[in-house]
């Protein structure tokens, strides 16, 4: 079944590869809608596990939810939402929980706030519930909605090399944050090595006056660095 493409990037795939670089050639408009991610995650993406940027769609998962304790006293539990469209999990007859590689059937989807309740065959009591507390939750990326123009999984983005439209090299980028405006891309110019939330780290503006292309293809996404009054002598 088709689900919605606004998803959060698997994070139990591999490990990616944060170096790759490459030239772009026509690319994409780079004005995207990005997934939310948990904002109490205080590892940047780059050090989570997560397919490589290039990955084809039908060869990677999407995680479209966290579970969280029991709900009522059937097997019905609460589900933190991981997707920026949630009415997708209607249409869902099966999903993954945590690293299994065995689907498993969706029997219900409510909505409760902002939180899915959720049941599964073969879960029946608060018991069987609890046990699976804190497993996310993914679908197979060919049961994704195909992307519009200009939208982007995360996982595509993550790991990039970001180049200046002059073509001078500025780094890699290993996260993103969420401003409630614009999302903002995180660049490390050491290509990920150094600590989260570092000094060095450049903060680009997901907006068209500062992302100019992306091209997970070629690895590539093209910035140009915001000039801040500081920067200015």
């Amino acid at each position: 079944m088709k689900q919605s493409a606004k998803l959060m990037r698997d994070a139990t795939e591999p490990k990616r590869n944060a170096n790759k670089a490459g030239v772009p050639d026509q690319g994409t408009p780079a004005s995207t809608r990005l997934a939310r991610r948990p904002k109490s995650n205080p590892r940047r993406l780059i050090d989570t596990r997560g397919p490589e940027p290039t990955d084809a769609i039908d060869a990677v998962r999407l995680t479209v939810g966290r579970i969280g304790g029991p709900h009522g006293l059937g097997g019905e539990m609460r589900m933190a939402l991981l997707t920026d469209v949630p009415d997708h999990l209607l249409e869902l007859d099966h999903v993954y929980l945590g690293n299994s590689d065995e689907p498993v059937s969706l029997e219900s989807v409510r909505f409760h706030g902002d939180l899915a309740l959720v049941s599964f065959n073969g879960v029946n009591t608060p018991e069987d519930a609890r046990k699976l507390g804190g497993l996310v939750v993914k679908i197979d990326g060919s049961d994704a909605k195909p992307l519009e123009e200009g939208e982007y999984f995360i996982y595509q983005l993550i790991g990039l090399r970001a180049i200046t439209p002059e073509g001078d090299d500025i780094g890699v980028v290993v996260d993103l944050m969420e401003t409630g405006a614009n999302d903002v891309l995180v660049v490390a110019p050491d290509g990920g090595g150094s600590a989260p939330n570092s000094a060095a780290d450049l903060l680009i503006p997901n907006h068209p006056v500062y992302v100019h292309e992306i091209n997970p293809a070629e690895g590539v996404i093209v910035v140009t660095k915001p000039v801040y009054p500081e920067d200015v002598s």
